[in-house]
């Protein structure tokens, strides 16, 4: 190769060498996740689960939360935030009168801007930080992380199955399909100070997932009865997702109190279903064959075209 040719290549090679280790860099860049770990340990997606081997340090709420990925995480670094640490976030703690409550605020503050402080230290260092977390965390979940740090910071959220999708497929019904209405309603117990309640939503009378935290079932119960015929379908649904523990209890609106020991179901390991869907599956009252521009829009002229004739296999 004569010295102009060399020449020429020169430049190619140079641009060759900075495209390769900009990508190098590029890929090894730290990011913050915040993983949906799913219902059960073995539910988790194969995204979040290539997410949490690519991770460097893990953001966990309890201790328990480590035997349960133990697997995954090792003996990588474990950095630990309460789920108590979201009390009084959006609160201004000098505007508090009681002092505890203010001290409490306080607290959970400092907790908040010290572990945000440190995700942006490590993600500034090349590091990856994921934020584990049981089920879905767009579902009541702790995603405060992502306000608190900067809009252009790289983050990123992996969804995970919660425990309403898993809570549906254990009663393999689907509750959209509510015989006459095609809602589900998720909510969780009332809570002062909140516009939206259950007593309000009930009158909707379509199909409810009860999230049950604190959930005060005879209360509950009573606006039910108010709401929906005593004959209503019931489930609750024990350890969603978990092969092993998972179990289903079955009810009516009207006899619940009296047949389910509702007293001494798990704390916070089990889901309240209500509405038609349980029994009724997936048929409507009208065999979705009203609202004829509608069907014809979405599958043409003829109603009758929408169900395929048998097929030979052959």
């Amino acid at each position: 190769m004569s010295k102009v040719d060399r020449r020429k290549w020169v430049p190619l090679i140079c641009i060759f060498w900075f495209l390769l280790l900009a990508g190098s860099a590029l890929a090894g860049g730290g990011k913050f996740y915040i993983v949906g770990m799913g219902s059960s340990p073995d539910l988790v997606t194969l995204r979040g689960l290539e997410t949490v081997k690519q991770a460097d340090i893990f953001i966990l709420e309890e201790k328990s939360d480590l035997e349960a990925w133990k697997q995954w995480i090792g003996d990588k670094p474990v950095w630990y935030l309460g789920h108590i640490s979201r009390v009084f976030y959006g609160v201004d703690p000098q505007t508090l009168k009681d002092p505890k409550k203010r001290a409490m605020a306080i607290r959970n503050a400092e907790a908040r801007k010290e572990i945000i402080a440190k995700i942006r230290e490590a993600v500034d260092q090349g590091k990856k930080v994921a934020a584990l977390q049981w089920g879905d965390p767009m579902m009541y979940g702790t995603t405060f992380y992502l306000e608190m740090l900067p809009k252009d910071f790289p983050a990123e959220i992996i969804p995970g199955i919660g425990a309403f999708q898993a809570s549906s497929a254990a009663v393999k019904m689907s509750p959209p399909y509510g015989w006459d209405t095609s809602s589900v309603i998720l909510t969780m117990t009332d809570w002062p100070g909140r516009k939206d309640k259950n007593k309000e939503l009930m009158k909707h009378k379509t199909s409810m997932v009860f999230y049950t935290m604190k959930l005060d079932y005879p209360g509950l119960f009573e606006q039910l009865k108010e709401n929906y015929p005593k004959a209503t379908p019931v489930a609750v649904v024990l350890y969603a997702g978990d092969r092993e523990k998972e179990k289903v209890l079955r009810s009516t609106v009207g006899r619940f109190l009296k047949e389910i020991d509702y007293q001494n179901l798990p704390h916070e390991m089990h889901m309240l279903l209500v509405g038609k869907f349980l029994t009724v599956g997936q048929a409507r009252k009208e065999g979705t064959t009203t609202h004829h521009k509608f069907i014809k829009q979405q599958h043409g002229d003829d109603p009758g075209g929408m169900i395929p004739g048998p097929t030979s296999g052959k």
